[in-house]
């Protein structure tokens, strides 16, 4: 099942390319094969047709899927079960520009927690052709672990705000050091709106252990 997934997704994702050859082999079968030629070229119209439509509508399905399977990990491994989760994701490889979901994504994850948050970076980057995978000792498992977990208390954050410039969402604490995430504008202002709610119900103190 997952195989036939695969292939609709991939022939939703190069629909362009694959319109471009079954043209080509349509010209080049017509003059001696002309019935091949005409079904072959509807069928791989058709086929590219569909493939488009079945990635619009599931291709985010597998983003979410992979983010949720991160998000659970993390809390797991974190020990912050009952944090609410937010997704900062990053555009990467785009399949073409006439479909919405792209093929790749750079993930960052905030888990917002009673009085403190924590932010996970250096996350597997998601592909959705190909997932990262773990070492043969691993047993070339999914990786669902990011590599950097960083915790702050709202006590020591100063405000926040998404830089248009640099493209990050920067968390300045009362020590003066800046935390930067790579971030997309729009998942960037739904976590500056979150953590600032937070902030105006937290009394704010100095933080004298500067990060290093």
């Amino acid at each position: 099942m997952k195989l036939l997934e695969d292939i609709q997704l991939r022939i939703g994702c190069y629909w362009g390319y694959l319109s471009v050859l079954a043209f080509l082999l349509f010209i080049v079968l017509v003059p001696h094969y002309s019935s091949l030629a005409i079904m072959l070229f509807i069928f791989m119209i058709l086929a590219n047709f569909f493939g488009f439509i079945y990635y619009q509508h599931y291709a985010k399905d597998r983003l979410t899927t992979y983010t949720t399977m991160l998000t659970q990990a993390g809390k797991k491994k974190l020990l912050i079960t009952d944090s609410k989760a937010h997704i900062l994701s990053k555009k990467g490889k785009a399949c073409n520009r006439f479909l919405s979901t792209r093929q790749e994504y750079k993930i960052n994850i905030i888990y917002f927690s009673d009085e403190f948050l924590t932010l996970s970076t250096k996350c597997p980057t998601f592909n959705l052709f190909k997932l990262a995978r773990g070492t043969m000792a691993d047993k070339w498992a999914i990786k669902k672990s990011c590599a950097s977990n960083k915790e702050f208390y709202y006590a020591y954050i100063q405000s926040v705000h998404f830089n248009p410039e640099t493209k990050k969402l920067d968390i300045v604490l009362t020590s003066g050091d800046i935390e930067s995430i790579v971030s997309d504008k729009k998942p960037a202002e739904v976590a500056v709106n979150l953590l600032r709610e937070k902030l105006r119900h937290t009394d704010r103190g100095l933080q004298t252990n500067p990060m290093k």
